[in-house]
């Protein structure tokens, strides 16, 4: 993982995008996209593409930032990078999805 060899300053300033290919990552620290897997399909494409799981809601980021020609916020939307990513069995069946704090 690319992440690892990161200068912290770079972590702490910009939302990490992890590409670990896996069902479940090892990796601890923060990060707000995971790309688990090179091998997906998609209806409608031929071959392989790349899957991502996204914690962060980066339309509203960018819309509260006024960034690409948004106008800036006055009431920014709560920040969801601590959010993670869970996977639970109950009786054989594996539930999977993000949990955020309430």
């Amino acid at each position: 993982m690319y992440v690892l060899q990161c200068a912290d300053d770079i972590k702490s300033r910009y939302t990490i995008w992890l590409a670990h290919w896996c069902n479940q990552t090892n990796y601890t620290g923060a990060y707000g996209i995971w790309q688990h897997s090179e091998k997906g399909e998609v209806a409608g494409i031929n071959g392989n593409v790349d899957l991502d799981i996204c914690y962060k809601d980066f339309p509203t980021v960018i819309k509260n930032k006024g960034l690409n020609g948004w106008a800036k916020s006055s009431t920014p939307a709560p920040n969801v990078l601590g959010a993670a990513a869970v996977t639970i069995t109950i009786s054989n069946d594996t539930y999977k999805g993000t949990l955020v704090k309430a």
